[in-house]
Parts: structure tokens; C-alpha cells; sequence
């Protein structure tokens, strides 16, 4: 009987041209892995590699069975750090910039352990980077299940770092039982907050086709800006590179509508807007803005639109809504259950002076927590 290493190979894709023909393979592996996540479709990264791949190495490793299907995908690229002591880092693409959460590798399901295998064995054979550092990991992500412990077995210099809160809500299967699970307090505010909103005049409208999202973006984009003004900041649009990845997404996925830019409108302007991302059964609440006009501060425009885009998320048979990385007061007042995720940082042994390098930080790190703990309370 042939061996793991017979049954599978890996084919390294350094050539950007090569990655339009693996969109198809690509999103489907992502739809048959056990967590599909839009952050990793061939969309959101292929639009992530063309605005910020400027001085990196595309890194693909590609594993297929047998037969030539491709099973499992290692989506990396590599950047060189440094000056003095440089360094070539293995990153995931998406990592940085547009908070690209739940990164990961790429698996059909029932394939994970053996994908794995392969990519970190090519990890022992390859000289082409010096470390790895794989951010945006779930606790149940391929990485951290499985490559992990095939590290530690191989004894690589690893490092485990919390990364970012993410707050999720679970959605009820179905409106009646959405509106139970909210209680009657809250159902209450959400009405009377939705009948003010509507007795001064506003509308809702919704957008989910290129044409319709690319203004919506614009609408967002502005809105966003305006509110980080008053507090002296440029807010997370202000690169336009950032701002033609977004519009470069709508095009990609807005035709099968998975994306989606919620907006509330008063007298022709819009006052908030909604930003979210579909896959499978779960919608990603990617952005909110809202106008910080102190006159439209009692009506809570914000507050009543996420209310809105929750219902619709219901209706269209999500069954969670993932508010994304960060603590905002706003997500607790919707729930109390969130995920956090890890940056793995690794190197083989093979990697020698990264190796040494990497156990040296280690060493000195848990030196220093270590005189900390002896230090007297209150001493510097």
C-alpha cells in the first residue's frame, strides 16, 4: 500500500497570472470546508493580493489527490522584514490592511489532517522563508488543530499570541423565534427607536448588486470619514487603496449577492449604513457608519439599521451574525458569546539562524516575565 507522501502532491504557485484560473477550484474548496468564511474565498483575496501584493512573493502551495483534484490550498505570501537583521516572513494573503478575520488553510472536509501534513512538510524542505507568522486563526481552524501539533512533534520554535475579540450572535431558525429570544424589553425599544426613525422621515434601503453597492460603498466611505473627523482621525477608509479593494470585492461577490450595504436615508442623505458579508449561514458585519450630527443622536440611526439588518439576516436563513473583531459597547448590547482568535508564529529547525533566532526572543521574553514575577508589588 502507498504511503501519505505517495498518495498526494504539492504544487507551488509563485506566478500572480496563475491565480484567475484557480477561482473555480478555489471557492470550492472553501464551500466544502467545515468553515466557510468569505474571508477566504478566491474574491476577497485575489482583490487583497492585486491592491497590497506590492513587494510580496506569492507563495500558493496547492495539494491535490491522485486523480489531480485539488483537496487542500496553503494561501500564503511572503515579505521581507528588516534592515539590519532582515527576514523573509511567511504570512497568509488577506493578513493586514482590511481585517481579513478567520484566516486559515484551505481543506475539503475529511481532508484536513492530510492537507496539513503536506503543506508543513513542504514548510521542513523549503529555504524560500526564514519564519511564519499565521494571524487571524481560529482555536477550531486547520492550523491550529492540526499543522500545530505536527510542529511541536518536529520540535519548530513556535509561539501562540491572542489575537482579536470577535463577538457572534446565534440566530434563531426562524422571525417568531428571533423576536422571543430578544424578550419583550428589548422588543419594546426596538420598536419605538423604529417608529421615531420613520415618523421623522427616513427610509431604508438595501443594496446587494454591483451597481447599486459601488455608490452605496461611496455612501459608507463618506459617512465613515465624517464621524472619525470630528474626533481628529482619518478612520480606516482613508487609503484609497483600501477604498478600490472594497469597491474590486462588490464586483467579485456582489453579483451573487453576498454582500450587502444596509442604508438608512433622511431627507436624500444617507445617516447610517450597514456593511455586511454572506457565506453560507453566517453574515459578517463588516462596517457600520453613521452621521455624528448631534441632532440625529436621540434616534439612534445606527442602532435602529443594525436592528433592521438583523431581521433581514433572519429572514434570509442565516444562522449567525458575527460582529468581527473588537469590543464595541454597541456589540454587547446584542450578546455576551464571542471567539478570540491566535497568531501562530513559527520556525522549522531546518531554518537555522531563524530558528536560533526566534528560540533567543523566547528565552529573553520569558526571562523578563520571569523577574517581573520576582520583582517586589509596586516596583519598576
Amino acid at each position: 500500500m502507498s504511503g501519505p507522501r505517495e498518495k498526494i502532491t504539492v504544487e507551488h504557485v509563485t506566478d500572480p497570472a496563475m491565480l484567475v484560473s484557480l477561482r473555480r477550484d478555489w471557492n470550492r474548496l472553501v464551500d466544502e470546508s467545515r468553515r466557510p468564511t468569505v474571508f477566504l474565498t478566491w474574491e476577497w483575496l485575489h482583490a487583497w493580493w492585486i491592491h497590497f501584493g506590492k513587494g510580496l512573493r506569492l507563495h500558493l502551495l496547492l495539494v491535490r489527490d491522485p486523480s489531480g483534484r485539488l483537496i487542500g490550498l496553503g494561501p500564503f505570501c511572503i515579505e521581507r522584514m528588516g534592515v539590519v537583521w532582515p527576514m523573509r516572513v511567511l504570512r497568509f494573503l488577506g493578513a493586514r490592511r482590511v481585517g481579513s478575520d478567520y484566516l486559515d488553510l484551505l481543506a475539503a472536509r475529511g481532508a484536513e489532517r492530510e492537507v496539513s501534513a503536506a503543506i508543513f512538510r513542504t514548510f521542513l524542505e523549503d529555504r524560500s522563508w526564514d519564519i511564519a507568522e499565521l494571524s487571524d486563526l481560529l482555536d477550531e481552524s486547520i492550523t491550529l488543530r492540526f499543522l500545530l501539533g505536527q510542529a511541536r512533534e518536529a520540535r519548530c520554535a513556535l509561539g501562540v499570541a491572542t489575537g482579536e475579540y470577535c463577538p457572534f450572535l446565534p440566530l434563531a431558525p426562524s422571525m417568531e423565534e428571533y423576536q422571543d429570544s430578544l424578550g419583550r424589553s428589548k422588543r419594546s425599544r426596538l420598536k419605538r427607536a423604529k417608529r421615531a426613525v420613520e415618523e421623522l422621515g427616513s427610509t431604508y434601503r438595501m443594496a446587494d448588486t454591483p451597481e447599486l453597492l459601488m455608490p452605496a460603498l461611496d455612501e459608507l466611505f463618506e459617512l465613515h470619514a465624517k464621524r472619525w473627523a470630528a474626533r481628529g482621525l482619518p478612520g480606516n477608509f482613508a487609503d484609497p487603496l483600501v477604498k478600490s479593494f472594497h469597491h474590486e470585492v462588490a464586483q467579485g461577490i456582489g453579483p451573487e449577492g453576498l454582500m450587502r450595504i444596509y442604508t438608512l436615508e433622511y431627507r436624500g442623505r444617507a445617516i447610517a449604513c450597514d456593511y455586511v458579508l454572506q457565506r453560507g449561514a453566517t453574515v459578517y458585519f463588516y462596517q457600520s457608519a453613521f452621521d455624528p450630527d448631534p441632532a440625529l443622536e436621540e434616534y439612534s440611526p445606527g442602532h435602529t439599521l443594525l436592528a433592521s439588518c438583523l431581521e433581514d439576516s433572519v429572514a434570509r436563513g442565516a444562522r449567525e451574525f458575527d460582529f468581527l473583531r473588537g469590543r464595541e459597547e454597541y456589540k454587547a448590547r446584542w450578546t455576551t458569546e464571542a471567539r478570540e482568535t491566535r497568531t501562530l508564529t513559527l520556525v522549522p529547525r531546518e531554518h537555522g539562524a531563524a530558528y536560533a533566532r526566534l528560540l533567543g526572543n523566547q528565552a529573553v521574553r520569558w526571562t523578563k516575565r520571569k523577574v517581573r514575577e520576582l520583582l517586589p508589588r509596586g516596583r519598576t
